[in-house]
């Protein structure tokens, strides 16, 4: 009887192992996404940043933590995009709300453009599309190291003397006559949903159905 235990035992713990190990797949949930892609990989983690928000406080990892965070990349200055993306992940929050979900996650926009940007340009800009969205800005370096971690990109377009269109690439230093002459940025536009342990759970690619957004958001969270 003792051998019969040890032995109903030894097969619940190897099925509870197997459950666990399958579940960091995230294979069914997957299948029941619309519009997202799962990215949780535990052996590959964001690098650690310095950033600094639009009320002039430190943003940096440990701000990701505890939380469901949607987490974009934008720049002021972006002609249709970055507005476009904002106005969405708004009407997303209201959806969210009206739906009363579990979790709302915090909206963090982090621009590609510090020099133009600052913390208060950034309040003034996110705060017009939603009064709960964080900008983020600071040191050029610290937002470029960022936007690698996050697998995002961006290019800078400027006019030389004769007015042709140059492409620089993010580490390539900036004209002085840019900044007085402006430019445009070239970028990515995916949104990452950053879970509770400040790492990158889910990407999503654009185009961006809020209904769908919404739904996979759900999933996610009851299935975390």
């Amino acid at each position: 009887m003792t051998k019969k235990i040890i032995s109903a035992v030894i097969i619940l713990v190897v099925a509870l192992v197997i459950t666990v190990n399958s579940s960091k797949d995230y294979k069914d949930l997957k299948q029941q996404l619309k519009s997202s892609l799962i990215a949780h990989n535990p052996d590959r983690e964001l690098a650690l940043f310095s950033l600094i928000d639009h009320n002039n406080n430190e943003f940096s990892n440990d701000h990701l933590k505890g939380k469901w965070t949607l987490l974009m990349f934008i720049y002021t200055h972006c002609p249709d995009v970055c507005p476009t993306e904002l106005l969405n992940m708004s009407s997303l929050r209201t959806l969210l709300l009206n739906n009363k979900s579990e979790i709302i996650p915090e909206v963090v926009a982090v621009t590609f453009d510090p020099i133009r940007d600052t913390p208060k340009v950034l309040k003034t800009y996110v705060s017009h599309f939603n009064d709960k969205f964080l900008g983020v800005s600071g040191d050029q370096k610290q937002i470029d190291k960022t936007v690698r971690s996050f697998g995002a990109y961006y290019e800078r377009v400027v006019r030389d003397e004769n007015g042709e269109a140059i492409t620089l690439q993010s580490e390539d230093p900036l004209p002085a006559s840019a900044v007085k002459n402006g430019y445009i940025i070239n970028h990515t536009a995916q949104i990452y949903l950053v879970s509770p342990d400040g790492q990158i759970f889910a990407e999503f690619p654009t185009p961006h159905n809020i209904e769908d957004m919404a739904s996979d958001i759900n999933l996610i969270v009851e299935n975390y």
